[in-house]
């Protein structure tokens, strides 16, 4: 059973803490819904063949569960608490249109000690002609490319070593099952790219062996998951954001999932669980996860990050370190540089920005990790 997080202080609690997330085959995360106070809405624009990395919400039409697109991915009106943000570079908007947006959206803008990963960094570059990916949805061949493409595979599976998937939009999934037998010489690279899974209780990009590069990831239950079984995972200069979620249903949300694993990096990345609470007051745990419910959270390097704010989810970011866990006690998490957002609360999030950093681990390392107005953020509050 999932344990509760505690109730504190004049916080509204959320009803999840302790995400538990294995392949949804076995548990479901567990996670807290709220709102993003550092988003900067910019204007949404219509997608084509010929695409950029849009100042709109790129939610192209979807294939599996419900439309990308269709959920409460951004949220309009919220002011965001980031001053200084500079502008988005040149414009990576569209001309004609075969991929339609929606009208608007909100979007994470960078922050003091960026600029972080945002709409004109991430995705797919500006001018970049888009075809309609034709190959298998399962990919066998070691050293596949797919380049410039347009993938509506619902899920597209990784079962070779050294694919790359670049400048393409997925309108689905991106999965590598590192359970399988064979998986440890299996590997992907997603760069320079976008998905949006959609409304689905998965997440969109999964689940290790795999390194993501300046992409935009959206929609899924969380934006991506790391597996106990991975050999590595790598996320950097990227946007993890407009994760999905249903009325009437009991999932919970977050940006980055490990449920247990090592040697993992996330570098430079803005992260952020957005949609606010379901009609049940589901949603969002926090926007960095780690959790020992399969094995030791150890080799994690998290650094360098914007995590987004959100006054219900229960903290910003879980570090692996948890008594109630089958495997509590964390190790070489060296967690540095990273910018949280205080929000409207002031705390990043209902508690605060961090739980389970356990200063006395061998090898952690916790440094430099501050709060968007400058000051610090101390490794539990």
């Amino acid at each position: 059973m999932r344990p509760q997080a505690p109730r504190r202080g004049d916080a509204s609690p959320p009803r999840r803490s302790g995400l538990r997330l294995r392949r949804l085959r076995r548990h479901p995360i567990a996670l807290v819904a709220g709102i993003v106070a550092i988003v900067l809405g910019l204007a949404a624009v219509g997608i084509a063949q010929a695409v950029g990395r849009p100042d709109g919400d790129g939610d192209p039409p979807g294939s599996a569960a419900s439309a990308p697109g269709s959920g409460s991915g951004g949220l309009p009106g919220v002011t965001p608490s980031v001053s200084g943000a500079p502008t988005a570079s040149p414009s990576r908007s569209m001309s004609a249109t075969s991929v339609p947006q929606p009208s608007s959206s909100t979007r994470i803008a960078p922050a003091p000690g960026g600029p972080f990963p945002n709409a004109s960094t991430t995705g797919v570059p500006a001018g970049t002609t888009l075809t309609t990916y034709s190959g298998s949805c399962t990919i066998t061949t070691a050293g596949t490319v797919i380049d410039a493409k347009i993938v509506n595979c619902g899920t597209l599976v990784v079962k070779a070593a050294n694919v790359t998937i670049k400048r393409s939009r997925i309108n689905g999934r991106v999965d590598l099952d590192t359970d399988l037998s064979g998986s440890s010489k299996w590997h992907y690279t997603l760069v320079d790219s976008e998905v949006d899974a959609g409304v689905r209780q998965l997440p969109a990009v999964s689940y290790g062996n795999m390194t993501v590069l300046r992409s935009e990831i959206r929609g899924g239950q969380t934006s991506v998951q790391c597996g106990e079984n991975a050999i590595s995972c790598e996320v950097r200069d990227s946007w993890l954001h407009g994760q999905r979620i249903p009325d009437d249903t009991n999932w919970h949300l977050g940006g980055f999932l490990s449920n247990g694993g090592r040697n993992i990096r996330i570098i430079h990345n803005t992260i952020v669980c957005e949609p606010p609470a379901n009609n049940r007051g589901e949603g969002c745990t926090g926007d960095l996860n780690l959790f020992g419910d399969f094995a030791v959270i150890s080799d994690v390097v998290v650094n360098g990050n914007l995590l987004g704010a959100n006054r219900s989810s229960s903290y910003c970011l879980y570090a692996g370190d948890a008594a109630s866990k089958p495997y509590p006690r964390a190790d070489h998490v060296v967690i540095t540089n990273n910018v949280f957002a205080r929000g409207t609360n002031g705390k990043c999030a209902a508690y605060g920005p961090v739980s389970g950093f356990n200063s006395n681990g061998v090898g952690n390392v916790w440094s430099n990790n501050k709060w968007d107005d400058g000051s610090a953020v101390p490794p539990e509050n």
